[in-house]
């Protein structure tokens, strides 16, 4: 499964997620991207493989027909809903950014579809320990500078958490 982690900076959102796949106790690749870019809008999924890989395939088609019926990026409303949908057809957990009215947005998404709003949310085996640790990242960090203290969180989450590999991937969306 693994873990997806996001927070609220002093100048945009930012999202991380290690690569690690593994089918119960058995890690089957340290290269699983967690993370899907799109016009505009960001998610960082877990679950399983499958669930995850589908997950990101279904988003960005869904996305693809939005962008086909509305000429700009969509709102962290619309992606919310759109990621809950897929999520709960998938099975997967999701933390999904976009902006309203300029200013870059979070949402968790649980496998049902269910969603939740915040300044720091961490979805995964290792959710306890990146909750805990990302407490202590200096939110009047700007995005250009969040990959390191976000590679720190993961880093230390893989420590506790066996489903949570080293390898990190780090995304941002700036306020804008």
């Amino acid at each position: 499964m693994g873990t997806v982690v996001g927070i609220r900076l002093a100048d945009g959102v930012a999202l991380a997620a290690d690569r690690r796949a593994t089918d119960g106790s058995t890690v089957r690749s340290d290269d699983l991207g967690k993370l899907f870019a799109f016009d505009a809008a960001g998610a960082g999924a877990t679950g399983s493989a499958s669930a995850i890989q589908e997950f990101g395939r279904r988003l960005e088609d869904e996305l693809r027909q939005l962008r086909d019926r509305q000429d700009h990026g969509p709102s962290i409303d619309a992606l919310e809903r759109l990621a809950g949908d897929v999520a709960s057809e998938t099975g997967a957990e999701a933390i999904v950014a976009a902006r309203e009215e300029g200013i870059a947005a979070l949402r968790a998404i649980d496998a049902e579809g269910g969603s939740v709003g915040d300044d720091v949310l961490a979805l995964g085996t290792g959710a306890q320990v990146a909750i805990g640790g990302l407490d202590g990242v200096d939110r009047e960090t700007g995005v250009e500078e969040a990959a390191e203290p976000l590679k720190d969180v993961l880093e230390t989450v893989a420590e506790r958490d066996a489903e949570t590999g080293e390898e990190i991937d780090v995304w941002t969306l700036a306020d804008g």
